[in-house]
């Protein structure tokens, strides 16, 4: 059976999403109208003061990346958080402004950055005997090593072994994979690590609920979505619909924490290749 794919990527610049009519989520928004960061809101943090948050509540979430996507696309879907929308709105209605690394970042930045929780299953270990916490955590995109994967959902049932390719979509053997990634723009960053002493690292945490905390700038030309279709085959008798969303930006902090609890248990990590 054959089997047809279609690609197609959508660069986004501030023209782009302004000319994409009268939405007024995109409207001309002055600076003073800033809107917090998810770190910002659960913390109480200023726009300057991000970085030198010592906690998150309990069951801290993030921005969802969903969220930020739709946003971007013009999109955003009903009952979106306001504050999303209202901070897409503000970077994109004023010039990119390219502030220092390091440097205390200004409103324009601070509006760009967002706040990406990933749950971690392996890769974190703590060495009682020496009081050492290590993590080396890979959070590469499984069809793209050299960008981070921020969420996957898959929606419907595969055929395979339970049907043959002409009955596929027949039968309802339909998936859609929605993928949503990060692309660093700072070299091919995927894999978080970091050795730290924890002298008081309690038993507590042996079986913690972690997760990679991402605070990221995202940047010019913001997002790309590539969307795929392939047919169903002999071997994947199946039709399949593949949206790729790519975020660009810059990775600017990376912590580990305890989920269940809001403990940022460490903020001493790096991205490496």
């Amino acid at each position: 059976m054959d089997s047809s794919k279609r690609g197609r990527s959508i660069a986004l610049c501030v023209a782009c999403v302004l000319s994409w009519g009268s939405t007024p989520a995109f409207a001309a928004a002055p600076q003073r109208d800033h809107a917090a960061s998810a770190v910002e809101v659960a913390s109480g943090a200023t726009a300057q003061g991000i970085m030198s948050v010592t906690a998150l509540p309990p069951n801290f979430t993030g921005d969802d990346p969903e969220h930020v996507r739709d946003a971007l696309a013009g999109h955003p879907a009903p009952g979106q958080p306001a504050s999303i929308t209202s901070r897409v709105r503000a970077f994109l209605s004023r010039p990119f402004d390219k502030a220092p690394r390091g440097a205390s970042q200004p409103l324009a930045q601070t509006d760009r950055t967002f706040t990406f929780v990933i749950p971690v299953s392996y890769g974190v270990r703590y060495l009682s005997k020496k009081k050492v916490l290590t993590v080396n955590v890979s959070l590469a995109a499984p069809g793209n090593p050299d960008a981070i994967l921020l969420r996957e959902t898959v929606k419907g049932q595969s055929g395979r072994k339970l049907v043959v390719a002409p009955e596929a979509k027949e039968k309802g053997f339909v998936q859609t994979f929605d993928i949503i990634q990060l692309k660093p723009r700072d070299g091919i960053r995927t894999t978080v690590t970091g050795r730290t002493m924890l002298p008081g690292f309690g038993h507590e945490h042996g079986n913690g609920d972690f997760a990679i905390v991402l605070i990221c700038t995202l940047a010019p030309p913001y997002l790309s979505d590539d969307i795929e279709h392939s047919a169903p085959t002999d071997e994947e008798p199946t039709d399949i619909t593949r949206r790729t969303s790519t975020l660009n930006g810059n990775v600017d902090a990376a912590w580990l924490v305890d989920r269940k609890e809001g403990t940022i248990i460490t903020k001493r990590l790096r991205l490496v290749k």
